[in-house]
C-alpha cells in the first residue's frame, strides 16, 4: 500500500517533514470525510453495527480456553477501532446506531410476539412439518 511508504525521506529537512505532515492531515481528513458520508446512509450503520457485534465490542472476551480469549480480544480490537473511527468522525451517529438497533429489536420481538399470538408456526420445525402439532 501508498500509506506504508515513509513520507518523509531526511527527518532533518523541515520542509519534508512540513510538507508530509500536510500530507497525513489531509489524508485523515478525507478517511473521516468519507466515514462521515457512509454513517448518513442507514444500511452502512446497520452493517457497522453488525460489524461491531461480530467483534464483541461491547461484551467480554473471556472464555475459559485461553487461546479464545485471545483470539476474541484481537476481534474485540478491531471493533474498538472501528467505533474510535466512528467517534471520531461523528460522535451523533454511534448513538443514532445504538438507538436505531435498540428500536430494531423492539420492532422484531413486536413481530415474533404478534406471530405467536395469531398461531403461526414459530420454530423452523413448525414451519417445515405444520401438521406434526396436530
Amino acid at each position: 500500500m501508498a500509506r506504508d511508504r515513509a513520507l518523509v525521506r531526511n527527518a532533518a529537512d523541515k520542509k519534508q517533514v512540513g510538507t508530509a505532515a500536510k500530507r497525513e492531515k489531509l489524508r485523515r481528513e478525507q478517511e473521516l470525510a468519507d466515514l462521515r458520508a457512509l454513517l448518513e446512509l442507514p444500511e452502512a450503520r446497520r452493517f457497522l453495527w453488525r460489524l461491531m457485534g461480530h467483534c464483541k465490542t461491547f461484551g467480554s472476551v473471556f472464555n475459559e480456553l485461553q487461546h479464545f480469549t485471545a483470539y476474541n480480544a484481537g476481534r474485540q480490537d478491531v471493533g474498538h477501532f472501528v467505533m474510535s473511527e466512528i467517534v471520531e468522525a461523528d460522535q451523533a451517529k454511534l448513538l443514532t446506531m445504538m438507538t436505531e438497533s435498540a428500536a430494531s429489536e423492539k420492532t422484531d420481538l413486536d413481530v415474533a410476539e404478534a406471530v405467536q399470538g395469531e398461531g403461526h408456526a414459530t420454530t423452523l420445525d413448525d414451519q417445515e412439518n405444520p401438521d406434526a402439532n396436530s
